[in-house]
């Protein structure tokens, strides 16, 4: 007897031979496969997640509030319906040679133009005008802003420490307007505005260029690895940030020092 194989009425396979069984087999077949790894989007999430961390940028951070639109008050809006009624009048009392309506309307023109000049809102002070960040120009908050961004999603959690301590006391010291003295100078000053535009950015950069797998390997003898010199270089700008900050409260208590001084050398003797 042949077999079902080298049988012509028989239909030898792998698979199921009905579309019922084909159905299963291909739902069973789907359920054992291991579903695609969103590995793009995990990474793009990484990203954003160590941009959060960070916080705002300091651009955003001192930047100028916007100007909020003053409603005109009741008796504005009541003062300029009294001035265009009375042009209206004055209009009438033209086409028609009236005099009493033209004088009426008059009138009612010059007092309603009077109210309105009188109650039209207040416009906000020049001051308020000016850029808050008085140590530091856009540029270089901009600079330090985009080395951030680029960098965070390689960070650790010890540098992005320090770069959270860092700015800080970037924000603290931005709204000072510090003289320059004996205590703060223009190289003080210059100093916290190359942090920002040069120093800091730069440290982060070449870090970047460092492959991420050799970032924790000593790559040269008798030098720490790329890892551990960011954390060194970071501390230790840091702490000339700090000192600068430092620096500015002197100056500032100077001015007082100064008026103790002179308040004890008028006592009486």
């Amino acid at each position: 007897m042949n077999s079902p194989e080298d049988d012509s009425r028989f239909v030898a396979g792998d698979g199921p031979v009905n579309r019922r069984t084909a159905l299963l087999h291909e739902r069973q077949a789907r359920a054992t496969e291991e579903p695609p790894a969103h590995t793009e989007l995990a990474d793009r999430l990484h990203r954003a997640h160590a941009r959060t961390q960070l916080g705002t940028p300091l651009a955003d951070y001192f930047a100028a509030p916007p100007q909020a639109h003053v409603a005109p008050s009741a008796l504005h809006i009541a003062t300029s319906v009294l001035a265009a009624g009375g042009a209206v009048v004055v209009l009438l009392g033209v086409i028609q040679s009236a005099v009493l309506p033209l004088a009426a309307g008059a009138g009612a023109t010059l007092l309603g133009a009077m109210g309105w000049w009188r109650t039209r809102p207040a416009r906000p002070a020049h001051s308020a005008l000016a850029p808050a960040a008085a140590l530091f120009d856009t540029e270089a908050l901009q600079a330090f802003d985009r080395a951030l961004e680029a960098a965070a999603p390689e960070l650790g959690e010890q540098a992005t420490q320090h770069l959270l301590e860092t700015k800080e006391a970037f924000q603290r010291m931005g709204h000072e307007r510090p003289t320059h003295d004996e205590h703060f100078t223009v190289e003080d000053r210059l100093f916290l505005r190359e942090c920002l535009r040069r120093y800091l950015p730069d440290t982060l950069q070449a870090y970047l260029r460092v492959p991420a797998a050799q970032r924790r390997q000593v790559l040269h003898e008798g030098q720490p690895s790329a890892h551990d010199a960011l954390l060194q270089q970071l501390a230790l700008l840091h702490g000339e940030i700090l000192a600068r900050e430092k620096k500015i409260g002197r100056s500032a208590a100077e001015v007082l020092a100064r008026q103790q001084r002179f308040l004890e050398s008028k006592k009486s003797r």
